[in-house]
């Protein structure tokens, strides 16, 4: 097909009009690239070197025609126009791009170069078109400043597709006129960023990542070092970096050395480029700031600093090749022996040229974040042009506007911007020239139009990253070839004249963003309340807080769908930190007694220890709850505690809510219900029972030894009366009658 295609542009390499007034030339330059088929076609058009166009020099432009359409785009013209009044303010330079009008009424036709073959479904086809100088009707007394021009392409009298462009007439080398230029004042902003993340911190791998030669942050950093550029850095960045210790990528470590040495001037961002107004509307009090990385460093990773050795007594031998005391390094401000690990303040510690900016979302900054910004430190604050109103839409004023109380604010030119956007993410050099064209009459207009005055303008790069290094690079270069073009620092355009014209007008975050925003600022509240239970608390809000920074990032907003899975993600995390503690008894328990002791057994699912306030209350009065009870539970365990109740009048179901509380009376999760059987008055009838039985049994001993005892003395009475009939056994002695009576003397 290419081969097909270039065979014909062999033969032609140029294309005559039929107007000698109006001569130019075509040529195919390329016929390459394979879209999607959206029956659509689009027409581009832009500078085919450079945006300026000087005295005597003909007109090189570029068309690129892309045919997504299922079939082929017959043979037609390809007509290019001027437009036939010069574009004097900003205003009609956002009007001439805007249009999206396929006719050019208010348009001269400058020539119309023939297409000779069709361009082919699916397929791209660029054609370069010269104008000559003669055609333009631009002459050394023509005021300078932007052009507009057009091309369109018509086929079978209809057309197909039409663009627009822009560029500069400069007649530097005319005699008669030539351009007065006071060159505009542009400050440029670009924050280095990474893509969001829902943790707070980047990982190794990831960082490792970024930092390569083709990485992200090496992108961002070699198209910025050392230009003309502000720096607004993530201070997530560094901090990850430096958690890592010794276990560090070492392209991240020589990432942040090429960074320290930059000569640009560079500002912090909130900490994981978290959006200082959706945290202030959500509820926060003020932008939200990291409370504690100790969490996240491992000491095994951080070498201590070993002391000099001491001096060597004087009158000793020195060895000539030694260093000689100058020489000797410094003694080090942190002994052997001392936690080498450092602290939070030392992990975000920069060498910064300001720490008093706050740079919100676009056109997301209310009054009331105002204020608390300037609570928190951040009394300038980059704005874009949707959050100030001008007296007078078609005047150019400076980008400094009065807040109000010793506030200031910046405000960001809305087309210098968004054209330097384009032109830093074009991935084709055809979009890069229209862009930079489009950039170029942007500063060109405002410079024009006040050729006596010089003018302090802000530029600011969004949250993206370049394809390429080269591609930012070819931009910030480019504007320094501008004549009307003069650099400046973010310091000296925030010392500029404040605009006496230009008032701040409130705006607002998406409601669905401050929704999610509130949910999590009022679950880390919850997480803080939680914490005081805890023997170390830093250790479940330090990551928390990281976790809600990395969720409120400025670059979520490309990914609201992605942005709500995260935050969904993030508060079932902390839902199951507040769960951590429960009570696992259920019941039912029988209480029989008036007093007793209750276990309840209470278990701690976190790493660490917990004290606990256990408060119990009765549904009912059968029981009455003794006072709370206070305990500790050790690491990933359980402990039962014993609540003392005493039993009331009455028999019958009771419930005890049994909740949890902190040291300091935070609630802790929600009360557990414990069921209670009272039967009280068992204890006393059982005490009945047991005293009748015992007086029972006592009474009967006491019964039996008197009835024995009256037994024996009956017995004992009637055996004193008549012996014999008392003893049966005893036999009387016989009495003989023949007995001889005994002898005398």
């Amino acid at each position: 097909m290419a081969a097909l295609l270039c065979a014909p542009l062999l033969l032609c390499p140029a294309l005559a009009t039929a107007t000698p007034a109006t001569a130019a030339t075509g040529t195919f330059v390329g016929s390459v690239d394979t879209a999607t088929n959206d029956d659509t076609v689009a027409l581009h058009v832009t500078p085919a070197t450079s945006s300026i166009l000087r005295l005597n020099e003909d007109l090189k432009l570029s068309v690129t025609i892309t045919n997504d359409s299922a079939t082929a785009i017959p043979a037609g013209n390809i007509d290019v126009f001027l437009a036939e009044r010069a574009l004097t303010s900003s205003t009609d330079l956002d009007d001439w791009l805007a249009s999206d009008e396929d006719d050019d009424t208010g348009s001269d036709l400058m020539t119309s170069v023939p297409l000779t073959v069709p361009v082919q479904p699916n397929s791209t086809v660029t054609v370069a078109v010269s104008v000559p100088n003669a055609a333009l009707g631009l002459f050394e007394w023509s005021p300078w400043g932007p052009r507009g021009i057009a091309a369109s392409l018509n086929t079978d009298e209809s057309v197909r597709a039409s663009g627009r462009s822009t560029f500069v007439w400069y007649p530097d080398a005319s005699v008669q006129q030539p351009p007065v230029v006071t060159p505009v004042n542009l400050a440029v902003a670009m924050p280095i960023t990474t893509p969001a993340n829902s943790s707070g911190l980047i990982s190794a791998e990831d960082l490792a990542a970024y930092t390569s030669s083709s990485g992200i942050l090496t992108r961002q950093l070699d198209g910025l070092l050392n230009r003309p550029v502000a720096i607004a850095v993530d201070p997530m960045i560094i901090a990850s970096i430096r958690v890592l210790g010794t276990s560090a990528p070492e392209s991240a470590i020589t990432w942040l050395d090429r960074l320290d040495l930059a000569e640009n001037d560079i500002f912090p961002l909130g900490y994981a480029d978290s959006d200082p107004s959706l945290a202030v509307q959500a509820g926060s009090s003020s932008p939200l700031s990291p409370t504690s990385l100790t969490f996240a460093t491992d000491p095994a990773l951080f070498v201590p600093i070993e002391p000099t050795a001491a001096p060597e007594p004087e009158g000793s031998a020195v060895d000539p090749g030694a260093p000689t005391s100058s020489d000797a390094p410094a003694v080090p401000d942190q002994p052997t022996g001392e936690n080498p690990v450092p602290t939070l303040d030392q992990l975000l510690a920069w060498d910064y040229t300001s720490t008093s900016i706050a740079w919100p979302a676009d056109d997301a900054v209310a009054q009331a974040d105002l204020s608390a910004f300037a609570t928190a430190g951040l009394t300038t604050t980059l704005l874009s042009s949707g959050n100030v109103t001008l007296d007078d839409p078609e005047v150019t004023t400076s980008t400094t506007v009065d807040l109000g109380s010793n506030e200031l604010g910046l405000v960001a030119d809305a087309g210098i911007s968004e054209a330097m956007r384009s032109a830093v993410m074009a991935t084709t050099d055809d979009d890069w020239r229209g862009y930079m064209a489009e950039l170029s009459s942007q500063i060109a207009v405002v410079a024009a139009a006040n050729p006596d005055q010089a003018h302090t303008l802000l530029a600011t790069l969004d949250r993206g990253w370049p394809p390429t290094a080269a591609r930012l690079a070819q931009t910030i270069d480019a504007l320094s070839a501008l004549p009307w073009y003069s650099a400046t620092t973010l310091t000296a355009a925030a010392a500029a004249p404040v605009s006496t014209d230009v008032t701040f007008r409130p705006q607002a975050e998406p409601s669905s963003s401050v929704d999610l925003a509130s949910r999590l600022i009022a679950r880390e509240a919850e997480i803080v309340s939680f914490s005081t239970a805890l023997a170390d608390p830093a250790a479940v809000t330090a990551p928390n807080r990281l976790a809600v920074l990395a969720l409120l990032a400025t670059s979520w907003r490309a990914d609201p769908d992605d942005w709500r899975t995260a935050v969904d993600d993030n508060l079932a995390t902390s839902s199951e930190v507040l769960r951590s503690v429960t009570v696992s008894t259920k019941g039912p328990i029988n209480v029989v007694g008036s007093k007793v002791d209750i276990p309840v057994t209470l278990n701690n699912a976190l790493g660490q220890a917990v004290t606990v306030r256990v408060q119990v209350v009765p549904s009912n009065g059968r029981l009455v709850v003794g006072n709370d009870v206070e305990a500790v539970i050790d690491a990933s365990s359980a402990k039962t505690v014993s609540i003392p109740v005493t039993a009331a009048v009455g028999n019958g179901a009771v419930s005890l809510r049994v909740t949890l509380f902190t040291p300091s009376g935070a609630q802790l999760g929600q009360p557990s219900l414990i069921s209670v059987n009272v039967r009280a008055d068992w204890e006393g009838i059982g005490s009945r029972i047991f005293a009748a039985l015992v007086v029972l049994f006592f009474g009967f001993g006491v019964w039996r030894n008197i009835v024995h005892r009256r037994r024996d003395r009956s017995q004992g009475a009637e055996a004193d009366a008549d012996p014999l009939d008392s003893d049966p056994a005893v036999t009387p002695p016989a009495v003989a009658d023949d007995v001889p009576p005994a002898p005398r003397g």
